[in-house]
């Protein structure tokens, strides 16, 4: 099966959700089930399957045993754009929903980056649907899924290397950061959180490990986050709507000014 989609209401703006490495995204759905509750009226969440089959990642046993078979995004030499792509534009075409942000965890967060980043950089040909993303307890370096960007099939000491040199490949699309000060990883979601431009992103940081926010107050605060990222991005498309709608009004207006 190639991913699952949660319920709600099928006109709602949608979510493509990407799963941390060792899990998959059935798994997915049930982790992040608060925070599908508290946003359930304004988004609808879809999630697909990582391409490779691998053992269960950190603390997904035993709670999630005998739920496999296990997924992630990568294999030993990066991420397969030949594999990974299709998967995605496959799963997004047959939802046929309204796109509009990605959101990943850990080794997802890489990869929700990596095509936020290839928006910024490729216009033309990426993925132009999301507006912005949300990362939770991501790790690090970013998934570069573009051979246009990434010359080669990156590892993962090429993929650092280059964040750490590229400094004009700054993400300025808008994100969260979500970190657990109790998250094993927290220092590589600190690394992922300084590719993005500050001036575009939000860093929360709750008192949890390397899972999704579980205390009600702070799931609440995410939604809140989401649906405000949201809000400003449905307010930037209505703002370009309109200056492409007053351009082509002047040239219409110039092109009937007789000789």
């Amino acid at each position: 099966m190639i991913g699952h989609t949660a319920e709600p209401k099928p006109d709602l703006p949608c979510l493509l959700c990407l799963h941390g490495g060792g899990t998959s995204g059935y798994i997915f759905t049930i982790q992040t089930g608060r925070l599908q509750r508290a946003l359930a009226k304004h988004f609808r969440f879809v999630f697909v399957d990582g391409p490779f089959e691998c053992a269960a990642g950190p603390g997904v046993l035993p709670f999630f045993e005998g739920m496999g078979p296990y997924k992630r995004w990568i294999n030993k030499d990066g991420c397969d754009e030949d594999k990974v792509r299709p998967l995605l534009k496959q799963k997004m075409a047959e939802d046929g929903g309204n796109f509009v942000g990605v959101l990943g965890f850990s080794q997802g967060a890489r990869l929700a980056f990596g095509l936020l980043h290839e928006k910024q950089e490729l216009r033309a040909e990426a993925f132009d649907e999301f507006g912005f993303g949300v990362f939770i307890c991501g790790t690090y370096p970013p998934l570069g899924l573009s051979s246009a960007l990434f010359p080669v099939t990156p590892t993962a000491q090429f993929e650092s290397q280059y964040w750490e040199e590229k400094h004009k490949n700054i993400l300025s699309i808008p994100t969260v950061h979500v970190m657990g000060n109790k998250d094993p990883f927290l220092h590589k979601s600190q690394l992922l959180s300084k590719c993005s431009d500050p001036s575009s992103t939000t860093i929360i940081e709750f008192g949890m490990g390397h899972h999704l926010p579980v205390a009600p107050a702070d799931t609440q605060r995410l939604a809140n986050k989401v649906i405000t990222l949201h809000r400003n991005y449905e307010h930037e498309l209505s703002d370009r709507t309109m200056e492409h709608l007053e351009k082509g009004l002047e040239q219409v207006a110039v092109a009937e000014i007789p000789l």
